[in-house]
């Protein structure tokens, strides 16, 4: 089984049927996600990238700051690559199969391949770049690139 279904609902972010009230322990926009996900396969129920990954950008005088939510991922699952202002992250999260069980209730949990880019506003530093992962945090900090000085060539 892969795909991604929505796992989270921020009590700030509220659809078209938020009114509706909850009946059976489920939104009304959670019936349709089930429905769309019953009818069109799990593709329909999948959640962006941008949630699946959700991360924190800041900046420091001498450094870009990343944190990323990677919960339930091992660091071996995790690629970061850093280009001049450009950084990836890919994550392969594995399905976890449920020996003995007959019916599957429920499935939020993240499976797959999913990537997110970041442009960064200046270059940085690839070789002094840390990536630390703890507590289901990845936390990258990329230490900006110190712009080349100019220089005045003396002509001969």
């Amino acid at each position: 089984m892969t795909g991604l279904i929505r796992f989270h609902r921020s009590p700030l972010r509220t659809g078209p049927f938020a009114a509706a009230g909850s009946a059976g322990g489920m939104d009304t926009e959670q019936f349709f996600d089930n429905v769309a996900a019953q009818l069109f396969g799990d593709r329909a129920a999948k959640q962006s990238v941008r949630e699946a990954l959700r991360a924190d950008v800041h900046e420091t005088a001498s450094a870009y700051v990343i944190a990323i939510d990677v919960p339930g991922i091992a660091k071996d699952q995790i690629t970061v690559d850093v280009e001049e202002k450009l950084v990836r992250i890919e994550i392969n999260a594995k399905a976890v199969e449920a020996e003995g069980c007959d019916t599957i209730h429920m499935a939020e949990r993240a499976t797959g391949t999913h990537n997110r880019a970041f442009r960064l506003p200046q270059a940085v530093d690839a070789d002094a770049a840390v990536a630390v992962h703890e507590l289901g945090v990845l936390t990258l900090t990329l230490p900006k690139k110190h712009a080349a000085a100019q220089k005045r060539l003396t002509i001969n």
